[in-house]
């Protein structure tokens, strides 16, 4: 069908792999996997009870009022969200429990796919008569496809007006944030052209120089970067920053240590330095950590001020639906005097 012929009940700004269009009368929802090319039809009455397989399932229905609505998660003890304490544990992947499973009763289990690894156990469900419903969120590149998701689960429980709603204020506050990072970043590129000596600053048609990221932190002895196109990319981008050693593209692309070390010592700011909590840890993966410029100047941040005691993390949940407030804080650390008031959501300087 083209897609002048379809009836579009939304379709999306920025999610590449949803749309909700209107059949014969009623509302239909199509999922894309961006890998396989394959869409899936949903249509389906109004759930009421339903299992999430990821703690970000947990966070869009948390948006629209519906934490009710979930009687099973998977790994409740990596859940940040406090209104899910008590619901019951399923299990995870290969380890569900299936007779628990089919005494929830769920209307739906939403899961998630990772391309080149197996679902048997998702097949396995299935087998039972229990709906799965694969949802593709965590494939969307920029931060406000994923959080445009939300109307794909608002559809199951008849609440797209209301998500729609929300997803453009959300739109419109990461725009507003994102033109206060670049206002920012103009700003500190005239200081320091004026503090050089260059007098016609003003002259500069717009230029700036964004300040310098390095991300992550080795894990078995592999560095890993995201692409300049990466969801991760895109917010450091937005915020000011540019993230050093990003190669074109999504993919994630490994490096040595020693690659890394050079860019530590070229890069202003550091972020995410895997799950560390302070800088003698970062300094005793490496010592010469300690030499670089973000670690001798406490520009070193991670996002984790909002995590479980097993190592879940707010920032992988509620931060895909609240790109919004990782801009912020983004912005805060790499502009301070831009949000000198800012109360910071999920990260915390080590």
């Amino acid at each position: 069908m083209q897609d002048e012929d379809m009836d579009y009940v939304y379709k999306p700004l920025y999610a590449n792999n949803f749309f909700i269009v209107r059949e014969n009368g009623k509302k239909v929802l199509y999922l894309k996997d961006p890998v396989s090319r394959k869409e899936t039809r949903i249509e389906q009455e109004k759930v009421r009870r339903v299992v999430c397989l990821s703690s970000t399932h947990v966070a869009y229905l948390d948006a629209l009022d519906e934490t009710r609505s979930i009687v099973g998660v998977s790994g409740s003890r990596y859940i940040c969200n406090k209104n899910i304490r008590d619901v019951v544990d399923v299990g995870y992947e290969s380890g569900i429990d299936y007779e628990t499973l089919l005494q929830l009763a769920p209307d739906v289990v939403f899961a998630y796919a990772v391309p080149g690894e197996s679902n048997d156990y998702l097949d396995r469900i299935r087998q039972l008569g229990i709906t799965v419903v694969e949802i593709p969120e965590h494939m969307e590149n920029h931060p406000l496809g994923k959080a445009e998701f939300l109307v794909a689960f608002a559809w199951f429980f008849d609440k797209e007006a209301r998500a729609i709603e929300q997803f453009y204020w959300i739109y419109q506050t990461y725009e507003e944030y994102k033109t206060m990072a670049r206002q920012a970043a103009l700003l500190q590129f005239r200081r320091n052209m004026l503090a050089s000596g260059i007098k016609n600053a003003e002259s500069l048609n717009g230029s700036f120089e964004p300040v310098k990221v390095l991300i992550n932190a080795p894990f078995k002895d592999i560095w890993y970067v995201p692409g300049t196109d990466s969801h991760q990319s895109i917010l450091v981008e937005d915020a000011g920053g540019i993230l050093l050693g990003s190669q074109p593209g999504v993919k994630t692309t490994p490096m040595s240590t020693e690659q890394a070390y050079l860019y530590a010592l070229q890069a202003d700011y550091w972020i995410h330095p895997n799950q560390l909590a302070d800088l003698r840890s970062l300094a005793d993966l490496d010592p010469r950590f300690a030499e670089a410029p973000a670690f001798r100047n406490g520009k070193v941040w991670n996002n984790n001020l909002r995590s479980t005691p097993e190592g879940g993390s707010d920032y992988f949940e509620s931060g895909a639906v609240s790109p919004h407030l990782i801009l912020a804080d983004l912005i805060a650390i790499f502009y301070p005097e831009s949000l000198p008031n800012h109360k910071f959501t999920y990260y915390r300087k080590l």
